[in-house]
This record gives C-alpha cells, sequence and structure tokens, in this order.
C-alpha cells in the first residue's frame, strides 16, 4: 500500500509565503486601523469639544461685555435720574423762592400804596407849625406849654418812627411813643418802665376815658394812632404825636376818633 505524502513544489513556496506575509500586513494593519480609530475619533472629539468650549467662553466673553456695557447705561441712567430729580429739587425750590418774593413783593406793594394813601390823607390834614412861633402857640396853653414845646423840639430833631420801638435810637409807634412821654413824665396811673411793652396802647387804655377832651389829653383813632390833644381856640383843635412821618401835627377832624383818654399832669 502506498503512502500519498503533500508536499510544496519548490516553486509555489514562496508564493505562498508572499501571500502568507501580506496577510499578516493586512491583519497588522486591521489591529492598528482598529486601534487608532478610536484614539482619532476621541482626539476629533476632543478636538470639537475644545472648539465649542472655545466658542462658548468667547460667547460668554461676548454676553459679559453686553452686560457689563447694560450695567454701565443703567449706572449712567440712574445718575442722569439722579441728578434730573437733584435739578428738579432745586428747581421746585427756586420757584418757592420767587413766590415768597412774589408775596413779599405784593406785600411791601400793598403796604406801600397804604403808605401812601394815608401820607396822601395826612398831607391833607397837616396843621403847620413854624417852632419859631412855638413859645406864642404855647402860651394859648396855660399849664400845658412844656409838652408842646418838648415836642415839637422832639420834631426838630427827628425821631423816627419804628413799629413796636420803644426808645429813640430804635424810634417809636404812635401808641409807644405817647407812653414814653407819660412814663417820662411820670403821668399818674402809668407806671415806670420795667421792662418790654409789648402793648403799649393797652397800657394807655388804664387812663380814664374822657368825652370831652381837654389840652393834653390823648386821643385814640381806628388806625392807631394815639395823639396829645390841643385846643386851640384860635385856628381849631389839632393833635400832635408821633405818625410814619415822624412826629407830625395834624388836625384833630383828620379821621374819626376812636375814644379819648384823661391824663392827670403832675
Amino acid at each position: 500500500m502506498k503512502n500519498s505524502t503533500s508536499f510544496v513544489p519548490g516553486g509555489e513556496l514562496p508564493v505562498l509565503l508572499e501571500r502568507v506575509e501580506r496577510k499578516e500586513q493586512t491583519a497588522r494593519r486591521r489591529t492598528v486601523l482598529y486601534t487608532l480609530a478610536p484614539v482619532a475619533l476621541t482626539v476629533a472629539l476632543l478636538g470639537y469639544s475644545a472648539s465649542s468650549v472655545s466658542t462658548a467662553r468667547k460667547q460668554v466673553a461676548g454676553l459679559k461685555s453686553e452686560a457689563s456695557t447694560y450695567t454701565n447705561q443703567i449706572d449712567t441712567s440712574k445718575k442722569d435720574a439722579e441728578t434730573s430729580k437733584a435739578q428738579a429739587q432745586s428747581l421746585q425750590a427756586e420757584l418757592e423762592n420767587y413766590k415768597n418774593q412774589v408775596t413779599q413783593l405784593q406785600t411791601q406793594l400793598t403796604e406801600t400804596q397804604k403808605a401812601f394813601s394815608e401820607a396822601v390823607s395826612l398831607s391833607r390834614a397837616l396843621r403847620p407849625i413854624e417852632y419859631a412861633n412855638a413859645k406864642e402857640l404855647a402860651s394859648r396853653f396855660p399849664g400845658s406849654e412844656g409838652l408842646l414845646m418838648e415836642l415839637l423840639e422832639l420834631r426838630q430833631r427827628r425821631t423816627k418812627w419804628k413799629v413796636g420801638g420803644q426808645s429813640f435810637q430804635e424810634g417809636f409807634d404812635s401808641p409807644g411813643f405817647a407812653m414814653h412821654m407819660l412814663r417820662q413824665k411820670r403821668v399818674s396811673g402809668i407806671e415806670p418802665r420795667t421792662g418790654e411793652s409789648p402793648d403799649a396802647g393797652r397800657d394807655l387804655n388804664r387812663l380814664p376815658p374822657t368825652n370831652q377832651p381837654r389840652t393834653g389829653d390823648l386821643v385814640f383813632y381806628s388806625a392807631g394812632y394815639a395823639m396829645f390833644y390841643f385846643d386851640d381856640r384860635q385856628e381849631g383843635p389839632f393833635v400832635l404825636g408821633m405818625t410814619p412821618f415822624g412826629i407830625t401835627a395834624l388836625k384833630s377832624n383828620f379821621a374819626k376818633p376812636a375814644g379819648y383818654r384823661q391824663v392827670q399832669w403832675r
């Protein structure tokens, strides 16, 4: 029985070896490819992720820049609003100041008009008295010559008017001046000054009332005047006392008397 033995002819061996080598190379390439494919994919994903992160960072930076711009705009708007508010408050204060000035000017105008009207009214009732002829005039009022001469002398000194005033330095109003003269002469019923007397008119009302005034008595008028009465039988009665124009002599009927007070001169 013959044994059959396989063998490769000498000419085919190199071909077989070459095929084997090719298959091995192909296998190695596949192995390398299969090994590198995940790596390449990972690298690609990492690159995409890095690009995405970079893009996201740029977008975040852009948003931050826009947010900063908006914040600055808001701050600027707030500052503008505060400035506008301060300007509005300043304008409001100026408006109130102008209103107060207008009110004051209106008050001054009213007072000026009142003073002008009063001056016109008083000028029509002026009783001219020349100081040079004062002694002759005083002789008509026995017992009151000193009062008349002193009043005329104070008029020569231009004793000034001041509402509420109680001294020669600051001036007098009409009741205040009358009270000063009465205290100086120590008239009965008038107490010496012990301090500020806010209402001289009230103190003068302590004098006894009378319906028939005599020379030296006080005549009161509704405008607030308190004037000394002189009964001049030759040229008609007149009053002498403090007015807004200084010590002035007026006809006794320059206004309707509101009352009379008797003065007990010592």
